[in-house]
């Protein structure tokens, strides 16, 4: 620090200059990679979502075709039945 008032404030005023420049140039900088992280992690939610959604929407047609293959059996079965019946 400077042996007086006047020498200690002015080294204060130099160091907040030479602060506030760094400070502006990470402030340039920071934009644009805030801006790729905020895509990138838009991305992964959008892949996990759309893989959500996939998986639902399969476990719903399996679901769905099992009960059909179901339907379908027990109708053979039943014109079989009929069949032996006559």
């Amino acid at each position: 620090m400077g042996e007086t008032p006047a020498d200690t404030l002015k080294e204060i005023e130099e160091t907040r200059a030479r602060l506030d420049g760094q400070l502006g140039q990470l402030e340039q900088r920071l934009p644009a990679t805030l801006s790729l992280l905020k895509r990138t992690g838009l991305v992964v939610a959008a892949v996990g979502m759309l893989g959500t959604m996939t998986r639902v929407l399969l476990r719903s047609r399996r679901k769905r075709l099992g009960d059909r293959r179901m339907h379908d059996l027990e109708d053979r079965l039943d014109r079989l039945e009929r069949r032996l019946d006559d």
